[in-house]
């Protein structure tokens, strides 16, 4: 029995281990992808409609207490935790889901939770205000890059390991025609100012151009001239896009890439400076709800500090750090209530909670492994 047990452990760690794409191992590492998605699942993808997207207003930053769903990559949970304005966040539940939960988006309008299960080509849907799974979606082979559609009608699910981008109708969860990209994608992002733009990164990919943009309206794909991306993200204001290089854990860089979302054309390279690694910002249709008031500001998660850096996109610099975190800092939300951040910690399993004000950890919550991580406002 300990035998058996001892080669179930080790199977799971060496699938863990390849599956950690750009988070942890190179693009040559991975096996390649099938050439083609199966057509009876994947249809081809219907151009839609060129009218703006009529986008709903946030929902009023006013709620009895803000409840954070975290995704515990080896316990195959999502960890709960509450917390009132002004209160201490305590863990209130557990949501069993597939294997390696990670990345993780939350609807604009509150109503949905999402994680993508990395190691069961899935992904789970969570009632936020029941704490229960609805409904786990199949989709296509190591699951990572998840995003919400502005208007929370579309939720889109990239893959490491398959050459489509999965989307979903939200509330019926029907299956809509799959994007096919022709190669693994890692992270998604999409910004309510230019809601027929998905921007998706090739991480994973011998290809040149590591980001490239899906145009939702026309079903384009513009290539941008630019190498080593890992992930990608607006400005707090929508002007510009940001890239973080490398993602490889033993890799680090301090190079970030600044584009014009428009032309796509890359506008300025920059280095944060020795000892940096930048990583993940929140973003709008994944990380939360709700967003720092201070606009000038954009928040970088940092590998190397470990730190959570305060960046003035404008200056390009950095005006603040927030030390005292654990190893591998990633995903972080906003409390508006309680004008607080909570951002993960991977190593030592932690949410650390975050005053905005004197930008020090008040709190640390304990969540194993704890990597993608939403809030949602409860009335």
């Amino acid at each position: 029995m300990v035998i058996r047990m001892r080669r179930v452990l080790i199977a799971y760690l060496a699938a863990f281990a390849l599956v950690l794409g750009a988070c942890g191992i190179d693009a040559s590492e991975l096996p390649e992808p099938p050439p083609s998605a199966p057509t009876d699942a994947l249809p081809a993808v219907a151009q839609s409609s060129t009218a703006p997207l009529q986008l709903p207003s946030l929902p009023a930053a006013h709620y009895r207490k803000l409840r954070v769903f975290v995704a515990s990559e080896n316990t195959e949970q999502v960890w709960v935790l509450e917390g009132a304005p002004g209160a201490s966040f305590a863990v209130v539940g557990k949501i069993q889901v597939g294997k390696l939960p990670h990345q993780m988006a939350v609807s604009p309008d509150g109503k949905w939770v999402a994680v993508n299960n990395r190691l069961s080509a899935s992904t789970s849907i969570i009632d936020p205000v029941t704490m229960k799974e609805s409904i786990r979606l199949k989709v296509g082979n190591a699951p990572h890059g998840i995003t919400f559609s502005p208007d929370s009608q579309t939720l889109f699910v990239a893959h490491e390991r398959d050459t489509y981008i999965a989307r979903f109708e939200v509330g019926t969860w029907k299956p809509l025609p799959a994007i096919v990209v022709g190669l693994p994608q890692h992270v998604l992002t999409i910004g309510s100012q230019r809601p027929t733009q998905l921007l998706f990164t090739v991480t994973n990919s011998s290809e040149n151009d590591h980001l490239r943009s899906y145009d939702l309206a026309t079903g384009q794909i513009t290539k941008f001239k630019v190498q080593d991306v890992h992930d990608a993200y607006y400005t707090p204001d929508q002007s510009e896009i940001w890239s973080s290089s490398s993602g490889f854990i033993g890799k680090p860089s301090d190079r970030m890439v600044i584009y014009d979302p428009d032309t796509r054309a890359v506008k300025e390279e920059i280095h944060l400076g020795p000892g940096r690694y930048p990583f993940h910002t929140e973003k709008e249709d994944q990380d939360g709800m709700y967003f720092l008031p201070d606009r000038s500001i954009m928040l970088l998660s940092d590998h190397t500090g470990p730190s959570l850096l305060w960046v003035d996109y404008k200056a390009r610099k950095i005006v603040g750090e927030t030390k005292g975190l654990g190893p591998q800092p990633f995903h972080t939300t906003y409390d508006p209530e309680g004008a607080r951040l909570l951002l993960t910690t991977n190593i030592d399993g932690m949410v650390n909670v975050i005053d905005v004000n004197t930008r020090l950890v008040v709190q640390k919550v304990g969540v194993p492994t704890a990597h993608g991580i939403v809030a949602v406002g409860i009335p």
